[in-house]
């Protein structure tokens, strides 16, 4: 089963299409539901076997197909936890936290960064847009700070966005190191 999930994302990435950006939509908002796997690794790898005529046809692919679609999945998935968090708080955290490996103190270390200022917005967008920064504990932490559902939904979106390019990025410079 893993091979063929393999394959299928391999098939998605090599040849970018409508159809392989609503499948990464939907993986995406499942993967941040469940945390399936680091899906993100897994289509940037693929990308060192993308045969284009160029860089820019290959970003603008990887852009438009792939890491539009993840992002927003991956928003749309992300919304779960932070409405549960926006709606819940405290008492959510410690009924359900033991589920999902989370405690009220990993939250509070979380929300510590946050003064409710504008700046807060920036630093949320390039805490998402690090690649190896869990989403969970910010998804639960912004969500009890209340930020409006539209921006954490917008900046997400982006974050998550830009998560992937930085990633096609690292990926790309791999692929090129190992070219030669």
């Amino acid at each position: 089963m893993t091979s063929d999930f393999i394959t299928l994302i391999q098939e998605m990435v090599l040849k970018p299409d409508i159809s392989s950006a609503v499948v990464i939509f939907w993986f995406s908002l499942v993967n941040e539901l469940a945390a399936i796997l680091p899906y993100v690794a897994l289509v940037s790898g693929q990308l060192i076997f993308l045969e284009a005529s160029g860089f820019h046809t290959i970003l603008y692919k990887f852009f438009i197909f792939i890491a539009i679609p993840a992002g927003v999945g991956s928003a749309f998935g992300a919304m779960f936890l932070y409405g549960i968090a926006y709606l819940g708080g405290k008492p959510a955290i410690d009924k359900f936290g033991k589920y999902i490996r989370l405690s009220w103190a990993d939250v509070e270390k979380a929300t510590s960064r946050f003064k409710g200022g504008w700046y807060d917005e920036l630093i949320f967008l390039a805490i998402r847009c690090i690649p190896v920064f869990p989403s969970m504990p910010v998804n639960i932490a912004v969500g009890i700070l209340r930020m409006s559902p539209w921006r954490y939904f917008l900046l997400t979106s982006i974050g998550f966005t830009i998560r992937m390019m930085i990633l096609f990025g690292f990926m790309w410079a791999g692929a090129e190191a190992l070219s030669y």
